[in-house]
Formats: structure tokens, C-alpha cells, sequence
């Protein structure tokens, strides 16, 4: 029998979340000191975030000194300006819908929920002891599941419903790591989320995702994951030095983007795959569907990494 393709990917740093999860964890962190903006994203998930960073080490008393000085403010905001303008704010919204979405799933009935590459999110966490009747599911390299289960049990007792799995997918198949956990069911409407992530894999790679993906939920299922804008060239929507900034920090990071994609080819190679990709932006632009309706259409999000959802078919 033939071994089913598996996820391959640069190894990430033992014993270390990933230098982009602890940036990205930081600016949600950040934004929650933001008068303006903050309210933006929901309390609960700001908070949790912080209280990660925390105990990981992440996060130290004097930084979060630092974010409540009018001085920073202004100097992120001015780099920001520069650079990526509403970078920060696009990343705390993207929270609030991945949170958004998976609760309305839930509701229109979805029994199981997977996330892929989870790192420092605390999504799955913040719903299990909500929805006992759910499996929540949390799939990670092992180093990282390592940490952030230590970190966990050190903030109180886990919810008997929320279960991490270390796997290093460059390895084991999802289809392998989920058949070992005997509360997951193949033929049950779940939702999965793979937040940051498929930018990091390689074409070939995230075809194998999808695939499994597939196998491995129910009729009716969700799929959640963001996607990196490019232009006609391959290129990040970006300006040149921002562009430039952006790959070569994550390059010396050892987290490079390999996989990009047009965004006119992303709804036929979701459905080459058995998704149909929502398009509609009143629900998957999030400028559109958070800062208009809170009275703010001058305040930019960055959109260079955007939101996809995708109904398996």
C-alpha cells in the first residue's frame, strides 16, 4: 500500500514557539492597551493571549509597561503607516472572526473542532469549557504542544474536552495523528483552522492538507484558514521595501513563505479539492464586516494576509 503524502515544512525551533507566533501574539497584546481600536477584538480573546505570553515568557511585566505609553502607541502607528498600515489590527480582527466563525458553526450544528498549527492560540481553549459536548482538537509540532501544555496546566486544570497532539506533520500524516485519538470521527461536520499556516508550506504540501482535510471531516464541514495576497508577478502585495522587510525577516527567522497563490485561483484550486470558497464580503472582509459597522471606515486593516472560508462539499 502506498503511504499517503504528508505536510513538509522547514523544522520549526525546539522548545521555542515561533518567532512570528510570539511577534503576532505581541501585537494583539499591544492593541488591547489601544483605546480606539482595542474594542474592536473581544476582551476574552486579548486576554488570553496575554496570559500565554505570560507564561510562556513570552511577555514580561515592563512590556506591557511599554505598551501603555502614549509614546509607543505613536511610534507603532507611524511605522505602521509606513509600512503595513492597519498590520495590527488586522491581526487582532483575524482572531475575532476565526472566534466568530467556529461559534457559528457550532451553532448550525458542527460536532468537532480541529486546529492545525495552533501555536499560541487560545481559541480552543476559550471555547471547550463553553461547549463540553464538543471535541476540541489541537494538532502541533511536539515541542511547541510541549510548551504550551505546560504553560496551560500551569493556568488551572484543562477542560477534559480539549486535546493537544504533538505531531510533527512533516512526519506523521493528519489522517495518521487524528486516527489515533479515538474521540475524533472521520464522519462528523467539524470545523478546522489552519491560521498562518499553508503560507509556510509548499504547494504540494498544501494540496496533501486539503486532501486530508477532506477524509477526515464530515459532510457539511468548515474550513478556516488565511492566504497571502500577491500580485500578478507572485510577489506580496506589498511596496518594494516593505516587501523586502517582510520576506527577509522571515527568511532570517527560518519561517519563509513558500506557497502563494493569485487570489482569482483560489476558489478553483478549493474546489479541485472538494471546498467551495465563500465569497461573499460582507462575511469574509473584515474591514467591511467589523470597522464600518463600528463607525470607523477611515481606520485601515492590512490585508495582505486575508481570511478564507470554504464549505466541504
Amino acid at each position: 500500500m502506498s503511504r499517503k503524502p504528508v505536510i513538509t515544512s522547514k523544522p520549526m525551533r525546539t522548545h521555542h514557539a515561533s518567532r512570528t507566533a510570539v511577534k503576532v501574539g505581541r501585537m494583539i497584546v499591544w492593541l488591547s492597551r489601544q483605546p480606539r481600536l482595542g474594542p474592536l477584538v473581544p476582551q476574552n480573546i486579548l486576554s488570553s493571549m496575554e496570559r500565554i505570553l505570560l507564561q510562556v515568557g513570552e511577555l514580561k511585566p515592563w512590556m506591557l509597561r511599554v505598551y501603555e505609553s502614549p509614546w509607543y502607541s505613536r511610534l507603532i502607528t507611524a511605522i505602521e503607516r509606513r509600512t503595513i498600515p492597519g498590520q495590527a489590527l488586522e491581526i487582532g480582527l483575524r482572531k475575532r472572526f476565526m472566534d466568530d466563525e467556529t461559534r457559528a458553526a457550532l451553532a448550525r450544528g458542527s460536532r468537532q473542532v480541529l486546529v492545525v498549527g495552533a501555536g499560541l492560540d487560545m481559541l480552543c481553549w476559550r471555547l471547550a469549557p463553553e461547549h463540553p459536548e464538543i471535541t476540541f482538537v489541537e494538532v502541533d509540532h511536539p515541542a511547541t504542544q510541549a510548551l504550551k501544555r505546560e504553560a496551560l496546566d500551569a493556568m488551572g486544570p484543562r477542560p477534559s474536552n480539549l486535546h493537544l497532539l504533538g505531531v510533527d506533520l512533516a512526519r506523521t500524516t493528519l489522517e495518521e495523528a487524528l486516527s489515533g485519538l479515538p474521540v475524533w470521527h472521520e464522519e462528523l461536520p467539524s470545523v478546522v483552522i489552519a491560521e498562518a499556516l499553508l503560507m509556510y508550506l509548499e504547494e504540494k504540501s498544501v494540496s496533501a492538507f486539503l486532501q486530508a482535510v477532506h477524509r477526515c471531516t464530515g459532510p457539511g464541514s468548515l474550513l478556516l484558514f488565511t492566504c497571502i495576497q500577491n500580485d500578478e508577478q507572485g510577489r506580496l502585495r506589498l511596496g518594494k521595501a516593505t516587501r523586502w522587510i517582510v520576506e527577509e525577516g522571515l527568511r532570517l527567522a527560518g519561517e519563509p513563505f513558500l506557497w502563494h497563490i493569485p487570489e482569482r485561483e483560489l476558489r478553483p484550486f478549493l474546489a479541485r479539492h472538494g471546498f467551495r470558497m465563500e465569497v461573499t464580503p460582507e462575511r469574509v472582509d473584515l474591514h467591511r464586516r467589523y470597522v464600518e459597522p463600528a463607525g470607523m471606515p477611515e481606520v485601515p486593516v492590512a490585508r495582505y494576509e486575508f481570511p478564507v472560508v470554504a464549505d466541504r462539499e
